[in-house]
């Protein structure tokens, strides 16, 4: 291998390391006709009364305030509603209530009920009343156990934004991450909210770059468990892992196509880094790029006919586009450093990271109107952006606190705020579906 080649697959290999619109829809039979207003400025108003403990005991009376609590948290980071809440003290007068609730310019009050049965299992009734009407426009019944009372609760805002919306929320979701608070670098999964921390990896070593296999419990990464960066996938609902790719040189990092039948990966074998059609087995079905350029952190499109890319074939590192058999090659940046784009789930955006002037940054390219919009700036570095499910949302590290962390805006860079305080540094984060 000549000195070039050397020197530029130990660079990457360095970098790797170092790294609303609103509807009316009509539903079945048990569902509700619901509206959002268009824009964030005209969110809907929901009330959220307190949830009843059908027992009144102490354990209910706790877990119906804690459920309540993330209930309102989850419909306020979704960015949909304006939630106005009152203590009732646990009653829900039909009579004397409605006129306060439509004082708070509320369309729809959500209470409901708790029960902790043996202390090991809550069942919780949630029901929506209309506002004008005084109606019950709907009743649905949750369980799980005591301990799992914020998934009850993600759920039941899941189901709300999607009877607004037409779309399923993303409370539900979780976002993983590499860290390196054991000195070591592994992987960790989160919930969107910022709680339910867990390490998956443990493994004393490099494991980074993680991603999300479209609608599964599963993750692939890269890892030097080995002494070779290789892609390994693990289901973090049965805590299994198995190789998928272990091919001499780098195996990194990696898109699947949105059906979880194929996979995008950069791969190395000795030579540059190029990029290849995988199947879900890790089995080389085709190579995509040639020649002697560093072709790295491929995405998916929507669709899966296309993918987008950075490639360093213009001296620099750029994004570019081009379908899934190789052809149709398209550049989309002209200037800066790029890294990590991400197609959003809608098709008609790519984010990026570029590194503009002295930082790094975030930044959109609006496809339609072949737009480039920025959405951080004199920050720290905020680099490996990732879509929420909706494209509403995007999660990302940054060093703005003097450390790398990960932080969720909106799409627009409005609403920035920071996942949670994890020990260590956090980096490379992807957002689940």
């Amino acid at each position: 291998m000549n000195s070039n080649l050397i020197k530029l697959k130990n660079i990457f290999l360095l970098l790797t390391f170092i790294l609303f619109s609103g509807f009316t829809l009509s539903f079945g039979e048990d569902d509700v006709y619901l509206s959002l207003s268009a824009g964030s400025n005209n969110r809907s108003g929901i009330g959220l009364a307190d949830f009843v403990p059908v027992n009144g005991t102490f354990e209910e009376m706790e877990t119906s305030k804690d459920f309540r609590d993330v209930l309102e948290n989850d419909l306020i980071l979704s960015r949909h509603f304006n939630v106005a809440t009152a203590n009732t003290s646990y009653k829900f007068d039909m009579n004397s209530h409605f006129s306060y609730w439509a004082q708070k310019n509320v369309s729809v009050i959500l209470t409901g009920s708790v029960s902790v049965v043996e202390l090991t299992k809550i069942i919780v009734t949630v029901k929506m009343y209309d506002v004008d009407s005084k109606q019950l426009i709907w009743e649905k019944k949750y369980n799980n156990s005591t301990t799992n009372y914020r998934i009850i609760a993600h759920q039941i805002s899941d189901e709300i934004v999607k009877r607004f919306t037409g779309e399923p929320g993303i409370a539900c979701s979780k976002i993983a991450f590499a860290n390196n608070n054991t000195k070591y670098k592994e992987i960790y999964v989160i919930d969107y909210d910022g709680y339910n921390l867990r390490r998956i990896t443990k493994d004393n070593g490099i494991n980074i770059l993680p991603k999300w296999i479209p609608n599964t419990a599963q993750i692939i990464y890269t890892t030097y468990l080995y002494h070779n960066p290789d892609l390994f996938l693990i289901d973090i609902s049965k805590n299994k892992r198995k190789a998928l790719s272990t091919i001499q040189g780098l195996n990194a990092p990696t898109s699947f196509s949105p059906d979880g039948k194929t996979m995008v990966a950069t791969l190395s074998r000795g030579a540059f880094p190029n990029l290849y059609l995988l199947d879900a087995n890790g089995v080389v079905l085709r190579r995509l790029t040639q020649g002697k350029y560093i072709d790295t952190s491929p995405s998916f499109s929507p669709s899966g006919k296309e993918i987008t890319f950075i490639s360093d074939r213009a001296g620099y590192p750029q994004v570019y586009i081009m379908d899934i058999d190789g052809v149709n090659l398209r550049r989309l940046t002209s200037k800066g450093a790029c890294d990590t784009p991400a197609w959003s789930p809608k098709g008609d955006k790519i984010v990026f990271t570029m590194k503009a002037e002295k930082n790094y940054d975030i930044f959109i390219y609006d496809l339609p109107n072949s737009k480039l919009l920025r959405l951080t700036e004199a920050q720290g570095n905020n680099e490996s952006p990732s879509w929420s499910a909706d494209g509403r949302f995007i999660v990302f590290s940054s060093t703005r606190s003097g450390k790398s962390e990960i932080y969720i805006m909106g799409v627009d860079g409005s609403g920035v705020r920071k996942l949670a305080d994890i020990p260590g540094s956090s980096f490379t984060p992807s957002w689940s579906n």
